[in-house]
């Protein structure tokens, strides 16, 4: 890695949807950089991304990977991440720290449930994007389709490049910002394509003049915008996000690489032109924007951890400012702990190279850091900053895992701990009403995946037992003035606490809240956090079949204390009573999550896969064609697709696929709800 400043730093994702040719993009740009010295390939398993086993056998990405390289005076780093729905945990977590994103999408079939994800995962990240039409080489490969398609994400997309010619017949791109062909070479634009270019050149400088009033006011005068201009219009609204510049290309044969690599470059931003950083002082804890300089303190966010068989852990990190250096003291500011640095390594996907130093805008890994784990912040020892932290995707599905020996047994919650390190979108958790041991995961295939990692990395057999729907409980009315007391008298002191609560519903996804509304110190100020501590432990076991309590406002309004009997632990035990009491009378129910899923299948076998989605519950979206099939885009309760894999296979002959992902919870159907608080209150009694 040469030594660059924050100027000369490109850092951005590959992402998309599953199977829509990113990490053969990724093969091709780098590649085509001079970054590898021949074109890895997926299917063929010399890719230099995909390096797992597990990869290489399913020619899925499965995990965010790193490679890092110079071309043409610049420092890029290209992280490719998962489509799959089951591990974009990897790839919103890389948003986080990365400057912008390349969205991926097939030529055929256009935008998926996949890319839909991943773009509202970017807007929400505020990272711009530049999007790339992969595949054009294709058979049934539709250019204008595909831009059409994020149109009806939301966006705003601007060719910067056409095909010549279309699916096999492909011959190269024309680049509409230099109006050259690229097809191996830059050259003339074909007389062929020569009227199309120009009206297609014509839109692109239409759509950037109307991001912008004082381009708007030239074009109108002049009917054109100058190179320069055109260039400086794209880049402001590029990273405004006003415009989605939309490159195209085939990536096995790399056409239309060139002209992408130019827009990553030109068109992202680099670490200096982000901008500055939310910080807060760790002295005095004081907020205040960090710049991405090399004078500043050290600051950088971890944002993958990967378990090597021969460097150990390695944290990756996005060095946000300062300068970093081997055998530095540094500190964890998320968990106050001070770190001796080892080597710094570059990541060329699988391979390892040492640096001397990396500084703001460069991504790097330490190996065996000590406590060190994905969303931490390391900062300097002296005028440390603490960045925000990197908000962690909660799992979906739980499985209960047990070892199937007993050799098994002491390794595996050793194995399971390293594994939940290296992938924090796992999780491990014990089932205080059942005494079985979880592993929560972002779908089915995440958690079999993690159980193929433990037999191969650590030797560890396990069973999964059928996976647990995570239901949560609510109110549908509202309990007013509810009254929670303990009062207890034993000779001595007592113990002393009445609290007034009110409940009412909040909307879907808004979690638990606690509102302090006392006045004239009816409860002392010193014991009110004792009071919503009791309501917060009540609510992780609701009132009809113990499950968490969501969307729901507890209002804490009047009460009474005593002046010597009156204490943290009476008022925590009051707050508790008063909210079991509360939920009772405000009319509990049972919520469950709702998948969102993509199924494709061929078009013969639509009608039996409606109707077993009508059986499943699930409510139909709507239905398109793509390719040689249909996508039926539907809700369903998990509940209903706990096995849906095995179950689909059988369905359509091996034919059938599907994506699925969480969407939101909603209200258990009376008939069902009543059978699982039978359930659950069935499963509590054998246990007591």
């Amino acid at each position: 890695m040469e030594k660059v400043d924050a100027a000369h730093t490109r850092n951005f994702a590959l992402i998309g949807h599953a199977g829509d040719g990113k990490t053969s993009l990724g093969e091709a740009l780098l590649h085509s950089a001079g970054a590898t010295k021949a074109l890895g390939s997926v299917d063929g398993g010399t890719s230099h991304l995909d390096v797992a086993p597990e990869e290489k056998e399913r020619h899925h990405t499965l995990g965010a990977h790193v490679y890092g390289f110079d071309w043409n005076g610049l420092h890029l780093t290209l992280v490719d991440t998962p489509g799959d729905p089951n591990f974009h945990g990897d790839a919103q977590i890389a948003l986080k720290a990365l400057d912008g994103a390349i969205l991926v999408v097939s030529a055929v079939g256009g935008a998926k449930v996949g890319t839909e994800s991943m773009y509202r995962a970017a807007d929400a990240t505020g990272v711009p994007l530049v999007a790339y039409v992969s595949g054009v080489d294709k058979d049934r490969a539709d250019f204008a389709a595909a831009v059409e398609s994020l149109r009806e994400l939301g966006a705003n997309p601007a060719p910067l490049a056409i095909p010549i010619g279309a699916g096999p017949a492909l011959k190269g791109v024309i680049d509409l910002v230099s109006m050259r062909a690229q097809n191996g070479k830059d050259d003339a634009i074909p007389q062929s394509h020569a009227a199309e270019a120009a009206r297609a050149r014509a839109r692109l400088v239409e759509a950037v003049a109307e991001t912008d009033d004082a381009l708007t006011e030239t074009y109108l005068e002049r009917g054109e915008l100058s190179d320069d201009e055109l260039q400086a219009g794209l880049v402001a609204a590029t990273r405004a996000r006003k415009l989605l510049p939309v490159l195209c290309g085939a990536s096995t044969s790399e056409i239309g690489v060139p002209a992408l690599l130019w827009a990553a470059t030109h068109l992202l931003p680099s670490a200096e032109e982000r901008g500055t950083w939310h910080a807060e002082r760790i002295a005095d804890r004081r907020e205040l924007d960090v710049a991405p300089s090399p004078s500043e303190p050290f600051s950088a966010a971890v944002f993958k951890t990967v378990i090597d068989r021969y460097a150990g852990t390695l944290s990756v990190m996005r060095v946000v400012s300062g300068t970093l250096r081997h055998d530095e003291t540094i500190v964890n500011a998320t968990r106050g702990e001070k770190e001796r640095l080892g080597k710094l390594l570059l990541l060329h996907g699988s391979e390892l190279i040492e640096v001397a130093e990396a500084g703001p805008g460069d991504v790097i890994a330490v190996a065996k850091l000590k406590d060190v784990h994905t969303g931490n912040t390391l900062t300097a020892e002296k005028n440390g900053l603490h960045l925000p932290e990197i908000p962690i995707p909660q799992g979906v599905i739980s499985y209960a895992i047990s070892a199937k020996s007993k050799a098994d047994e002491d390794k595996l919650f050793l194995a399971l701990h390293r594994l939940t390190e290296e992938d924090p979108t796992l999780h491990v958790s014990r089932d205080a009403a059942t005494g079985e041991f979880l592993l929560t995961g972002m779908g089915e295939l995440h958690v079999r995946i993690a159980v193929q990692k433990l037999h191969r990395l650590y030797d560890v057999d396990v069973e999964l037992h059928t996976p647990k729907v995570p239901y949560r409980e609510t109110i549908k009315g509202r309990a007013e003035n509810v009254e929670g007391k303990l009062k207890k008298q034993t000779g001595g002191k007592g113990m002393y606490g009445v609290a007034y609560l009110t409940l009412e519903p909040l909307p879907r996804g808004s979690g638990l809240e606690f509102s302090d509304e006392i006045v004239g110190g009816a409860i002392p100020r010193n014991l009110i956090p004792a009071v919503e501590k009791g309501v917060l432990e009540a609510a992780q076991h609701g009132p009809l079949a113990g499950f968490p309590v969501v969307d729901v406002k507890a209002r804490c309004i009047d009460g009474k204390f005593h002046a010597v009997d009156s204490n943290e632990m009476a008022f925590k035990l009051a707050g508790s009573y008063g909210f079991k009491a509360a939920m009772e009378q405000a009319k509990p129910t049972l919520l469950e999550p709702i998948m969102r899923v993509e199924v494709t299948a061929p078009a013969e076998q639509m009608g039996d896969l409606m109707g077993d989605i009508a059986h499943r519950r699930g409510r139909v979206q709507g239905t398109e064609s793509r390719g040689h099939g249909l996508v039926v885009k539907a809700e369903v309760p998990m509940a209903e697709m706990l096995e849906y894999a095995s179950a689909l296979t059988s369905l359509t002959g091996g034919k059938g696929a599907f994506h699925m992902e969480f969407s939101h919870y909603d209200e258990v159907p009376a008939e069902k709800r009543e059978k699982v608080i039978a359930e659950a209150r069935a499963k509590a009694a054998a246990k007591t």
